[in-house]
């Protein structure tokens, strides 16, 4: 009996309908390499997290190459534990707050707050995260284990990386996660369980709550495996739960987001249109704005892809090629996660007219998204495996060059400039400038704390901006001395800084009117010292402390009173508590 013997299934056969758990790679899931285990996992993390916390302390606290973003969330962190009364407010609502809540373990611990070790702690612990979550990608991507090795070591000693990984940013934090989602992006194309596309949505979205342009990662995300479904003819059931899956997560971490900020601050989109144009404290100025045409944005953008993720100009056209010819949506996928990145940070710089944007640390997504896209293209090939590890490993070799003379020349950064310093000197960097329009150091903040602990302790004796003064705050140690802006609200804190007079007994402000400092702004001539009721008692390279006077020498003047008149030289030791007069000095 003749028996009918069905013909070979096409091996792109886009054209068949799929049942429940549609393929989305017409070849057989079958792992040829096995996952690391926790023991190689855990293992890992702590080698890589210990050299990047020696390095990270060297250069932050040894060389004082501080970042000032990273300070002020470590501060904010340490305030909602340690102010009076604590506040989880003190996360603040203007930016991402995943951050300040990372710091938060570490805050609760003082002297590992206010020795700014936690800043090189978190991140060495976020970028040891990274690399397990990349070796399991690379795992994922069929690379055995003597092929994964040097290619993370030469990922993970890019200077560029190197320095993200122990100076307390946020970058870390969110390539820990951006690597945790696109492993689960990867796992469930391989295999398509819904646990993967559930675990890549929460990995986006916690990236969402480090970043805000990441909603625009979610958002192509979700049309991808939505048209990558549909493609595959997939039952509507299917696309529409594998699309639910992704999206719950963002969709539930943005709804939180804006209802803290509804109940919290009375504005639940503050933190989408509420956007500060201040410099950094330690910012010596650089201009930036103006007029910005595509031609130079285009350049700029150039000389990022060259500096930090020269990879992506191997991989992208291999991303589209095995698109084109093996119809693999997921490095379609990977190849328009980069692009997307680049067009994100062009976008944002041509629409806000301001080439600043387009620094160092933005590019950093597409550097490791590159990394996961060349352990694709070696995946799709297998007649070309060794050649393409070949080429992945020497275009990361020239990265090593490439992003050290990016960091030493490159006009808009983070004191990466400082960073390359200390490291081929050894030599603090305190007093320094680095490029991008910075003074590199901690010690004005430090000699105002250590004066402040000597001199004042009463309880709300010092009236100052936190957004400005943080510096100063975390490193004096004693958030209880400060009125800050924390403490009753905005509302409260501007009806004292009109009419500080009797209500605090100073007020500390960073003086550069580039700064934003509302003190400051407030009071544009206390620096020169001629603003009547106001006495400068203690100077640093950035600070002033601000006797305040008892009475408004203004309405003293109108009543004729010489009582009063006597006393607008500021409170004694007994009215303030602990507060010595003293003459002005410089530290």
């Amino acid at each position: 009996m003749a028996v009918a013997v069905p013909p070979p299934a096409e091996p792109h056969a886009l054209h068949r309908a799929h049942t429940a758990g549609t393929p989305l790679d017409d070849r057989p899931y079958e792992p040829a390499v096995g996952l690391p285990g926790a023991k190689v996992g855990l293992l890992m993390f702590v080698v890589f997290s210990a050299i990047y916390f020696a390095v990270g302390y060297q250069t932050t606290i040894g060389d004082h190459v501080v970042v000032f973003d990273a300070l002020n969330r470590l501060t904010d962190a340490y305030l909602v534990w340690w102010n009076d009364p604590p506040k989880l407010a003190a996360i603040g609502f203007q930016f991402p707050p995943l951050t300040t809540l990372a710091f938060l373990p570490f805050a609760v611990v003082k002297p590992v707050a206010t020795s700014l070790v936690a800043l090189p702690l978190l991140t060495s612990m976020c970028a040891g995260a990274a690399m397990v979550w990349l070796d399991r990608t690379l795992a994922r991507c069929e690379m055995p284990v003597l092929f994964r090795l040097p290619l993370l070591i030469a990922f993970g000693i890019n200077p560029m990386w190197a320095f993200y990984a122990g100076n307390g940013m946020s970058e870390a934090l969110y390539l820990a996660m951006l690597a945790f989602a696109l492993y689960g992006f990867v796992s469930w194309y391989e295999t398509t369980e819904p646990r993967f596309l559930i675990a890549a949505g929460f990995g986006i979205a916690v990236l969402i709550m480090s970043r805000y342009a990441f909603i625009i990662w979610a958002v192509v995300m979700a049309l991808l495996i939505g048209v990558a479904l549909v493609r595959r003819r997939a039952s509507r059931v299917e696309v529409e739960g594998s699309v639910v899956a992704f999206a719950a997560p963002v969709v539930y971490a943005l709804a939180l987001w804006i209802l803290f900020n509804a109940l919290i601050v009375g504005d639940p989109f503050g933190w989408i249109t509420d956007m500060t144009s201040t410099q950094a404290v330690n910012a010596t100025g650089i201009d930036t704005a103006g007029s910005l045409g595509f031609d130079e944005v285009s350049r700029r953008l150039l000389e990022l892809n060259v500096a930090v993720f020269p990879l992506a100009f191997g991989v992208v056209p291999g991303l589209v090629i095995a698109f084109l010819g093996r119809r693999n949506d997921m490095a379609l996928w990977l190849a328009a996660f980069i692009v997307l990145g680049i067009v994100i940070m062009g976008g944002h710089a041509l629409l806000a007219q301001n080439e600043g944007l387009l620094t160092l640390r933005d590019a950093m997504p597409m550097a490791l998204t590159s990394l996961v896209g060349a352990a694709w293209v070696y995946r799709s090939y297998d007649g070309f495996r060794v050649v393409i590890w070949g080429v992945t490993l020497l275009l990361l070799v020239i990265n090593l060059f490439t992003a050290w003379h990016g960091m030493k020349s490159y006009p808009f950064q983070s004191m990466e400039q400082a960073f390359t310093r200390a490291i081929s000197t050894g030599d603090s960097q305190e007093g320094t400038s680095s490029r991008g329009g910075f003074t590199v150091g901690i010690d004005p903040e430090a000699q105002m704390a250590n004066y402040i602990k000597g001199h004042v302790s009463a309880k709300n004796a010092i009236l100052t901006d936190n957004a400005q003064t943080f510096g100063v705050i975390i490193l004096n140690g004693q958030p209880q001395v400060f009125f800050d802006r924390i403490d009753k609200g905005d509302e409260k804190w501007n009806q004292v800084m009109d009419a500080p007079w009797g209500k605090v007994g100073y007020l500390l402000v960073a003086y550069n009117p580039r700064s934003g400092d509302l003190i400051q702004r407030h009071y544009p001539q206390l620096n020169a010292g001629t603003t009547p009721g106001f006495d400068v008692v203690y100077r640093t390279d950035r600070y002033i402390l601000v006797r305040v006077a008892a009475t408004n020498p203004k309405a003293a003047s109108a009543s004729g009173s010489s009582t009063t008149t006597s006393r607008t030289q500021g409170p004694t030791a007994t009215e303030q508590g602990t507060f010595a007069p003293a003459p002005a000095t410089t530290g």
